[in-house]
């Protein structure tokens, strides 16, 4: 394992894993206007590559 200036002991201090928290309403929010703003930029990327804009 490459030297990063942190000992072993110092990493596992904070556990290997993090602890998962629970989902909240403004993380599913943000999660869904992602995703509608991802789509969005797909379809117009294909509308583009078809002619159907510009």
């Amino acid at each position: 394992m490459a030297n990063l200036g942190i000992s072993h002991t110092h990493v596992n201090q904070y556990g290997s894993v993090p602890a998962k928290k629970p989902v909240t309403t403004r993380h599913r929010i943000q999660t869904a206007i992602h995703v509608t703003f991802f789509t969005a930029a797909f379809l117009f990327v294909v509308a583009l590559v078809c002619g159907v804009v510009g």
